[in-house]
């Protein structure tokens, strides 16, 4: 294996294992006996929605500046996250730690996605990676719960250690890549003819090149979503990871009185394990996307109603139909367009499901209770069966 494939692997399962292992401990950071909704949501979307606002922008960093740089950023930040939360109490600073942990996520897989589409065994790799992904999530959650009774942030130290030597490893191979390019710009400046003013008319013009771009980027996701077929795939994501991300961020506080910790580890890390080889079967199957992307929204339906009286059966039945519909609704989106921008933009349908569908629901937790809630979402999901998508 070689080095920087090491780097990418260890870091993604760091980053996907420090982000989930808040998961089952969200009420005891929120404070100490709260049972506030609000203040468990927060918590739980902040890493999504920073992970949401940081795709697009960082994703030109990574093309203008390089993607090991990139990749190295969004870890040395998770690291910092990790930290913070590990040492901090309060709920507004965990709740800013967790967001740019979600920036740090966001900066990280656009840039670790196009390394690894450069290599000759990139197929291969990138379902390597994808296991890894969800081995991290899964582990995040499992180890979570069943180290509380050590300490309720045991797991998140741990994780954080392994996300910091994994940025020191990384910051050492993207400190050998920028040095060069120090020195080739000390030359270049050095050697120049040109007058300090018109180097900084160059360097206005490159920031102006970078919003422009930004404004280019914007404009074409407009032209995307306006395409009636891709709007709906996109509307489809984020109702599936809106809806279970609203069980996943409350479950902690809904099950305190009959899961232990480690119950509820083990249940939540069974969505990612299923999730993993779900997704390998779905890749696999002779039928259209259509039916792929119905057949996860039944199962995933399916698995938040049995949340009531299974936790581990729902949680297996929500990864398996989120695994399974990913796939569906990716094979239907390359039909449209199977661009980098375009597959980028698919994601942020996801994040903005799991960042703001928890924050949605918590507004009607108080006023109907836990079990009404996850009902409806359940219900809501199943309207997605009468989209038609091409």
């Amino acid at each position: 294996m070689n080095f920087k494939k090491l780097l990418l692997y260890s870091s993604v399962f760091s980053i996907q294992a420090l982000s989930n292992a808040a998961i089952p401990i969200l009420p005891e950071l929120a404070g100490a006996g709260s049972r506030d909704p609000f203040a468990s949501n927060i918590l739980f979307s902040g890493y999504f929605v920073g992970a949401l606002l940081a795709l697009v922008p960082f994703g030109i960093l990574a093309d203008r500046l390089g993607n090991l740089k990139m990749v190295g950023f969004g870890v040395l930040l998770t690291a910092i996250s990790g930290t913070v939360i590990s040492f901090s109490e309060s709920l507004w600073v965990l709740g800013i730690a967790r967001f740019l942990e979600g920036v740090g996520c966001g900066a990280f897989f656009p840039a670790a996605f196009s390394m690894i589409s450069k290599w000759k065994d990139s197929q291969r790799s990138l379902g390597e990676f994808n296991f890894l992904l969800n081995a991290g999530l899964a582990a995040g959650v499992f180890l979570s719960g069943m180290l509380a009774g050590l300490g309720i942030k045991t797991a998140i130290g741990i994780f954080t250690l392994l996300a910091s030597l994994s940025c020191i490893f990384v910051l050492s191979e993207a400190g050998d890549l920028l040095s060069p390019g120090i020195k080739e710009k000390r030359l270049t400046l050095r050697d120049s003819n040109y007058s300090v003013k018109n180097q900084d008319i160059s360097l206005n013009q490159q920031d102006t090149s970078l919003f422009f771009e930004l404004g280019e980027y914007l404009k074409k996701s407009r032209e995307t979503v306006l395409n009636s077929s891709f709007g709906k795939i996109w509307g489809v994501s984020v109702l599936l990871y809106g809806t279970t991300g609203i069980l996943t961020a409350n479950y902690a506080d809904y099950s305190a009185g009959f899961l232990t910790k480690p119950e509820l580890g083990m249940a939540i890390s069974a969505s990612y394990m299923a999730a993993m080889f779900s997704s390998l079967v779905a890749g696999r199957l002779k039928v259209n996307s259509k039916s792929i992307v119905r057949s996860g929204i039944i199962l995933a339906s399916a698995g938040i109603l049995l949340s009531l009286e299974m936790p581990v059966l729902a949680f297996f039945l929500i990864g398996a139909g989120g695994g399974i519909a990913v796939v569906g609704l990716i094979t239907a989106v390359s039909k449209i367009n199977s661009s980098g921008f375009v597959m980028g933009f698919f994601n942020t349908g996801i994040y903005a499901g799991l960042g703001l569908g928890p924050v949605f629901g918590s507004f009607f937790m108080e006023f109907f209770g836990y079990e009404t809630v996850f009902l409806g979402s359940a219900l809501l999901l199943l309207t997605a069966l009468f989209v038609k998508l091409e």
